[in-house]
């Protein structure tokens, strides 16, 4: 990919505008929400409202608080900046029986309101689209999912040529706010343009025709993308400009040998994502899957999550970031034993399943495996991110708690943890004795209400664990909706079916598209740099400029346009920032002094 370089040259005595304030509801601001109440053993707190982040008055999905001393109700939730939203505290029976019974929901307040702290407004205003198409004229049709609303029909304008002689370049702008999540489709007058229908193939053992998450699903399907700025080329969304073609998604599987006593060496299974061999200039997340044997279609006798067909539409409709997975697999094959691999070193499991076989566990070596020869070949050999927050691990069942171990113990190598129906059973030293701390990580934790095992018959020995944690994680001081999301499954079973259902809304969270720098907004909203003040005596000035998430960027000066000397400048932490910045330069007399802001 070619980088845009970012020019604002500064002239002295040039005025300066404070970008207006917006709804942007693409940034989120962190608000802690209390209430005292003693509900009585198996209810609980929480925040209930109609706004998607607040579950949408689904009491099934609004967000749980975490209880401490005084009976005080407390967590913090990730809000749309800029935006008032309604919102009452709600009781409901969190026990494992009693979870689905709308009945036993009691709202404890009225209708309150937040007011969510602004933030400076994008480059931009509104969502832009840009479409390629062999039509002559065109119209979007779309419609706000987040707030509610009708559909809006409004023309596209052709902006350039597309990739054929027959082929235009059609561009949109203004459409909805900053960050709503929006379904859209387009017409020409007489023809529509949808999106992919989901994929679908042939049954194959316990695999289904059409992944879990989509079944029941009936076309023309909608383009649905919380996106600002995308583009819209052969039924697919991207954040940056693609190529004429893509290749379609492919597999690799390779040996990895094992230098870890104990741990066998086994092939691990690579999916690489849309257009892996024509973005050259391009790298990607990776996300690990444990029980790699049954992550991606036909799977194995347990079924499959089916984690490529899903990763691979919702990366389509601009959902999710493209990234590459990785399935880990285990086995007799091999040599390997899952309850041993998975199970954190300070438990063991005696008599499993009345067998009257013990395992010991095993997870630092399990997880010295990963960081000493899978990741390293994967990082030598592919295109990949690595720093922390671009790696990321997922599992179900002891494959779910060995992603919570392994996101306790090995946070400088992983930034997110995908955490289905952990086995907490299983490791009570590990869970009584570990100190949770903030650190900076993405863990989605899901746990359905009819969870048995081979080893845990009880359903709700696998709820009560999964509340357990979900308390620890928000009482440590993660944030709902920013760092940790918790889901609960009604009358959901310990089976691939259930957790293939959560990968979208996974994939959606660990991998949102906003966690990565949209170099199409780059290229067509180029940020600002501005002069703020200037002591012409001292040779000083102070500037603000506004900064996107994912580009780094370099502030310069030079007095004669050849020579430039510079020093990086802060990141954007949101998806932009507005920043301020001190320019110096040396004590002789100036007649001209530029500086600008590109990347490096």
């Amino acid at each position: 990919m070619p980088y845009f370089t970012l020019l604002r040259w500064v002239a002295f005595l040039l005025p300066f505008t404070l970008p207006i304030p917006c709804s942007a509801s693409a940034v989120i601001k962190d608000i802690e929400f209390t209430y005292t109440l003693d509900v009585g053993s198996g209810n609980e707190i929480c925040v209930s409202g109609v706004h998607p982040t607040l579950g949408g008055n689904d009491p099934l999905k609004a967000v749980k608080l975490a209880w401490s001393t005084g009976n005080v109700w407390r967590g913090k939730i990730a809000l749309p900046a800029g935006e008032s939203l309604t919102y009452h505290f709600i009781k409901r029976s969190f026990n494992v029986a009693n979870w689905v019974n709308a009945s036993l929901v009691t709202s404890l307040t009225g209708d309150l309101t937040v007011v969510v702290p602004d933030h400076v407004a994008p480059p931009w205003s509104g969502k832009t689209v840009f479409l390629h198409s062999n039509w002559t004229q065109a119209w979007i049709q779309y419609r706000d999912l987040t707030h509610g609303g009708n559909w809006v029909t409004v023309p596209m304008a052709v902006v350039g040529a597309g990739r054929t002689v027959s082929e235009k370049l059609f561009r949109v702008d203004g459409l909805l706010t900053s960050g709503a999540e929006m379904e859209f489709v387009f017409n020409n007058g007489s023809a529509w343009l949808n999106a992919l229908a989901p994929p679908t193939g042939t049954a194959s053992g316990a695999a289904p025709a059409t992944p879990t998450p989509y079944q029941g699903l009936a076309g023309p399907y909608n383009f649905r993308t919380s996106l600002d700025v995308l583009f819209v080329q052969d039924q697919q969304v991207f954040n940056y400009k693609p190529p004429a073609s893509l290749s379609a998604p492919s597999f690799l599987t390779r040996a990895i040998g094992s230098t870890v006593s104990g741990v066998p060496a086994r092939p691990i299974t690579i999916y690489f994502p849309r257009g892996y061999a024509e973005n050259t200039w391009k790298k990607y997340p990776v996300l690990y899957f444990h029980d790699g044997q049954n992550v991606f279609f036909p799977g194995g006798t347990f079924g499959t999550w089916d984690a490529d067909r899903i990763a691979t539409y919702e990366t389509s409709q601009g959902r999710m970031r493209e990234c590459i997975l990785v399935a880990i697999p285990n086995g007799n094959d091999y040599g390997s034993n899952r309850l041993n691999e998975y199970l954190p070193d300070s438990d063991t499991i005696t008599n499993y399943g009345g067998t009257g076989t013990n395992y010991s566990g095993r997870a630092s070596q399990y997880l010295s495996f990963i960081r000493n020869n899978i990741i390293p070949t994967l990082d030598y050999n592919y295109r990949t991110l690595t720093d922390t927050p671009n790696r990321l691990v997922a599992g179900s069942s002891l494959g779910g708690l060995v992603s919570d171990y392994i996101s306790q113990f090995a946070s400088d190598l992983f930034g997110g943890a995908g955490i289905f129906s952990p086995a907490y059973w299983a490791a009570p030293n590990y869970i009584g004795g570990r100190t949770v701390s903030s650190l900076a990580l993405r863990r989605y934790l899901y746990m359905g209400t009819a969870e048995s095992s081979t080893g845990e018959a009880s359903s709700d020995v696998y709820w009560q664990g999964a509340l357990s944690v979900y308390n620890s994680f928000l009482g440590a001081g993660h944030v709902a909706g920013r760092d940790l999301l918790f889901e609960g499954g009604a009358s959901a079973t310990h089976s691939e079916p259930y957790w293939s259902r959560r990968l979208p809304t996974f994939f959606g969270f660990a991998l949102n598209p906003w966690l990565e720098g949209n170099s199409l907004a780059l290229e067509y909203f180029t940020p600002t740099l501005s002069l703020t003040s200037l002591d012409v005596a001292g040779n000083k000035a102070h500037l603000r400029y506004l900064s996107l998430f994912g580009f780094r960027q370099v502030l310069q000066s030079t007095t004669d346009l050849s020579a430039w000397s510079g020093s990086a400048v802060a990141d954007a932490v949101n998806p932009w920032d507005q920043s301020d910045v001190d320019a110096s330069a040396d004590s002789s007399p100036k007649k001209f002094w530029f500086l600008q802001i590109r990347l490096p």
